[in-house]
């Protein structure tokens, strides 16, 4: 997040920050970011909201965060302050109303986290549906998996660049096996906000059935928000005695002391939402279970880290499908290896490389207008795999482009850039004799590095699972089923000669 010449000085607009007791995952996926522009010099500061006991300005990992009193305070002070920084990232609503105090003068870059079906209220809808979009039609925001871009781009009907920058994982531990701390009863851990988007009633109304048909279950919730009272409430009232326990907000330590010990977790979202908490699961060897919507879909390899469901009603089932499946040594051993496999593709210092890149585009696109060549294709990515021996010269990309070294193998990234134009910049390059083809949905999520053989190969079909009353025999354990051959007539995306 830096030029030649001098850092680049980023704000960052959330309603809350790391050091909020209401903090989740848009404020874990922006700090993880920051904190790692801020070792690199870059200078960042995060206007928020301030709750009782907080100081009005604080330090965190080398980034400045000033404190309001509410949203408007917040807004309010880069009357003073917005023209000094050299770019915007909103991690928040404010998409209309920034320019209305700072001007058009500095370059904003939307977060989109998270899609609300239809925004509360006239006046806030106006302001994040066409009047946002006519202030800056020509505006890139950022989303975390290829579903939500494409959710935003189709239901929502959003014109302007996207691009996909996933989140990180925590790495996985050194082990590959089952974690010791394993639980010896069936324990589902879910570490989520506790919005409404979350749908964490769901979750406990399924717990009846489930909980009848697996002994001894357990069902832990992390986490803290507006809803953590009514679902408290819901527990105390419906569900099985020690069967649920909603703990409010947790340290990291104990987070991980939980993920440790869980055999499942679950995500019920039911709108395009992060895939941090199943990446996080993931890091520990524990396979999740998420209900079909954009954003979570992106963060479970079927039939290998989880298992996705249609509906609702399927929910129950398929965790009494899975929580058996678990209770097999063999089958929790494959799945704590491809959870931790599929982890370590995501690493937080490639999605604050990302992210810096699109805040560098656009501060250029901005200022020069020279930037923009690919905007009209920017759903469109090119791989390209250089031949033994070429290299690519520092700058000689976009900054949204991604270079990738494995084990002397050069491969590249160009984000909205077709296989025309893909050797166009080869030529400008001056290098022959590369292979390339359009990126699919696993290179957006991972870069240009090769999926891991033990994840690759088509996953296992998704299919509803069976009520566990039917007579009939149950079906074979959807989750970590063998991997396939890929069939003659599926073969692999190969590249292209340029």
């Amino acid at each position: 997040m830096s030029t030649p010449h001098s850092p680049r000085r980023v704000l960052v607009l959330s309603r809350y920050d790391i050091g909020h007791p209401h903090a989740g995952d848009v404020e874990h996926y922006l700090h993880e970011i920051t904190r790692r522009w801020a070792a690199d010099g870059c200078e960042v500061t995060w206007s928020t909201t301030r709750s009782p006991g907080l100081n009005a300005e604080q330090t965190i990992a080398g980034v400045r965060i000033l404190r309001s009193h509410s949203p408007l305070g917040a807004l309010t002070r880069l009357v003073g302050e917005g023209a000094r920084f050299d770019a915007i990232l909103d991690g928040g609503d404010h998409g209309a109303v920034i320019p209305l105090v700072t001007g058009q003068s500095v370059p904003v870059v939307p977060v989109v986290h998270r899609i609300r079906p239809r925004p509360a209220g006239r006046l806030r809808r106006l302001l994040t549906g066409p009047v946002s979009r006519w202030n800056r039609p020509d505006q890139a925001v950022v989303v975390m998996s290829p579903s939500a871009r494409h959710d935003l781009r189709h239901r929502h009907r959003f014109g302007g660049p996207i691009f996909v920058v996933p989140p990180g994982a925590p790495p996985p531990p050194a082990s590959s096996g089952v974690d010791p701390a394993r639980s010896p009863a069936p324990t589902i851990v879910v570490a989520v906000d506790l919005v409404a988007e979350q749908r964490i009633d769901l979750l406990l109304k399924a717990v009846p059935q489930v909980a009848a048909a697996v002994p001894g279950l357990r069902v832990e919730i992390l986490g803290d928000g507006p809803q953590l009272a009514a679902l408290r409430e819901l527990a105390a009232t419906s569900l099985p005695a020690a069967t649920v326990t909603l703990h409010g907000r947790v340290t990291d330590g104990e987070r991980d002391a939980w993920l440790r010990r869980a055999w499942l977790t679950v995500s019920t979202a039911t709108g395009a939402a992060c895939g941090c908490p199943l990446l996080a699961a993931a890091a520990y060897g524990v396979p999740g279970v998420a209900l079909q919507a954009p954003g979570t879909q992106d963060f479970l390899r079927v039939g290998r880290t989880g298992h996705l469901v249609d509906s609702p009603d399927d929910l129950p089932a398929a965790l009494i499908e899975q929580l058996t499946a678990l209770a097999d040594p063999a089958t929790v051993g494959r799945a704590a290896q491809a959870c931790r496999t599929w982890a370590g593709c995501f690493t937080w210092q490639r999605s604050a490389a990302l992210l810096a890149g699109v805040v560098e585009h656009q501060i250029r696109a901005h200022r020069s207008g020279t930037a923009r060549r690919r905007s009209a294709r920017s759903d469109i990515a090119t791989l390209v795999r250089l031949p033994a021996g070429a290299h690519v010269p520092a700058g000689a990309l976009r900054p949204t482009d991604e270079v990738a070294t494995t084990d002397g193998q050069v491969n590249v990234m160009l984000n909205g850039c077709d296989e025309l134009d893909a050797l166009g910049v080869l030529a400008r390059l001056g290098v022959t004799g590369a292979g390339h083809r359009l990126a699919g949905h696993d290179d957006l999520l991972i870069g240009p590095h090769p999926l891991p053989p033990l994840l690759a190969g088509p996953p296992a079909r998704r299919t509803r699972p069976r009520p566990p009353n039917r007579e009939h025999a149950p079906a074979a354990p959807s989750l970590l089923r063998e991997p396939s051959p890929i069939p003659a007539n599926r073969r692999p995306l190969t590249f292209k000669r340029g």
